[in-house]
């Protein structure tokens, strides 16, 4: 009965592989080393790819897919392409060249401070939503208690702060909405 479990978790491990068999049999490694340069990967992730073909005798293509990795760092090391990673939240790698570090950091702070201000509207809106809620669920009748009409205007003093935050992060978040040329 221990094969039953291997059978069900064999897609799972295949899927943690760098490389498709099929990939791996196709020799394309420019074009893989491309798609690594793309994705911001380092020099060692082909490292990976060895590791991905070992069983199937196939070894990488290393001065191929070195080429097509700088060829896909051209466009993975773009100022916009910084910014756009750090508006999506993502981590930008340290793989371009150093003399585009300066460039490419304040591009990717610009992104993150979209990012960072997106996150917090959505904590706020939240917020509101889930006061919104408890005002709807409990405290919505026309006979409330002294200490229930106290609560309602609690939250809704809060209700009030909050969307005057979201008023002013959204208007503070346009100033990140595009990377300044």
């Amino acid at each position: 009965m221990r094969i039953l479990p291997v059978l069900i978790l064999a897609p799972f491990l295949a899927a943690c592989a760098s490389l498709t068999e099929e990939q791996c049999q196709s020799g394309n490694w420019s074009g893989i080393g491309y798609n690594d340069g793309l994705n911001g990967r380092s020099a060692e992730y082909i490292g990976n790819h060895f590791e991905a073909c070992a069983d199937l005798g196939i070894s990488p293509d290393i001065a191929a897919w070195q080429t097509g990795r700088e060829q896909g760092l051209l466009q993975y090391c773009t100022p916009e392409n910084a910014y756009i990673t750090g508006r999506n939240g993502d981590r930008f790698n340290n793989v371009c060249p150093t003399d585009q570090s300066t460039n490419l950091s304040l591009a990717y702070g610009w992104g993150g401070e979209y990012f960072d201000i997106t996150q917090e509207i959505f904590t706020l809106t939240e917020e509101k939503y889930e006061l919104e809620l408890i005002i709807a669920s409990d405290l919505s009748h026309p006979d409330l208690t002294p200490e229930q009409a106290a609560q309602l205007a609690q939250l809704n003093s809060r209700i009030r702060l909050i969307d005057i935050k979201i008023r002013r992060l959204t208007r503070q978040r346009e100033r990140y909405a595009f990377l300044p040329r």
